[in-house]
């Protein structure tokens, strides 16, 4: 199924799989469990986990038996006549948010139901969300939403109680960030932005800071140039007015001061003065708006 860090494991594990299908087709006694979690402190496999790593397994889909259920299932495959069976409980909250991310292993699919609209809204939204957010943003304000969305992926990965409690200028690996931890955070963000990130990023990146600072150069627009703003301006005030209808002096009558104002800050210069800034002065209404058509 792929959990993290366990490939050493699941190979020796296939190992003994495939001799207990060898030992009952020739008619042996034999059945190889896969277990999954206990939730016994005192397992060798399961001992030295902490809350981070128990979290994560329950994101993964994966929940803890008792020592009474593991011991009725323990009954049941010994007394079955399956060579190999899968002993375990699931979380059916996180293998249903695997299922709508779309990294659940297909072994596990046939266990939650999710609605087709679900995943291809999921799929669809991706990560346009976050940088649609940013872009209705001024730019710090942006920034300051993406160091709050990798706080949040943070908390979660480290199982923190809340995102306020990741401090944003301290090393990852003095939160606690190993390298599973660390792919994680980047599949997280990868689903979050919408970008393929490198598996190095919090190496890279090592503190919530630096990391939300690299993400922002890569998911926030360019800052438009001054020519382009102006433009923009303008376009939209032709719009305006060609749709106006009987509003339209009206309009004029309000913008036009505005736009002189504007004029005689650009050219302010002294050498300006007794040119084209005199002749803006002193310009009448339909010259200022054949100005601003020209230019369009």
């Amino acid at each position: 199924l792929g959990n993290a860090g366990q490939g050493n494991y699941a190979a020796a594990n296939a190992f003994l799989d495939a001799l207990a299908v060898h030992r009952r087709g020739q008619g042996l006694a034999a059945v190889s469990v896969a277990w999954g979690l206990w939730e016994t402190d005192g397992s060798g496999m399961t001992g030295g986990l902490g809350p981070a790593d128990l979290a994560r397994l329950a994101r993964a889909g994966i929940a803890p038996l008792s020592v009474e259920q593991g011991l009725g299932l323990f009954d049941a495959a010994v007394a079955g006549d399956d060579a190999v069976v899968v002993a375990a409980r699931w979380d059916t909250a996180g293998l249903r948010a695997r299922a709508e991310n779309g990294d659940l292993p297909p072994m596990l699919r046939g266990l939650v139901r999710v609605p087709r609209q679900a995943v291809s809204s999921a799929a669809h939204a991706g990560g346009t969300t976050l940088a649609g957010r940013m872009a209705a943003l001024p730019r710090p304000d942006a920034l300051r939403l993406l160091v709050e969305s990798v706080q949040g992926h943070v908390a979660a990965v480290l199982a923190h109680g809340s995102a306020g409690s990741v401090e944003v200028n301290r090393p990852f690996n003095e939160l606690g960030f190993d390298s599973l931890t660390a792919v994680e955070l980047r599949n997280r963000l990868n689903a979050d932005t919408g970008l393929r990130l490198p598996a190095t990023l919090v190496f890279d990146h090592p503190t919530v800071t630096s990391l939300a600072e690299y993400l922002f150069t890569t998911l926030a627009p360019p800052e438009a140039v001054p020519e382009d703003t102006l433009r923009d301006a303008l376009a939209r005030i032709d719009r305006a007015l060609a749709s106006a209808n009987g509003e339209a002096d009206s309009i004029r009558d309000r913008l036009v001061p505005i736009l002189q104002s504007a004029l005689a800050k650009l050219g302010s210069a002294p050498a300006a003065r007794g040119g084209v800034m005199d002749q803006i002065e002193s310009a009448s209404d339909e010259e200022i708006f054949a100005l601003i058509d020209n230019e369009l």
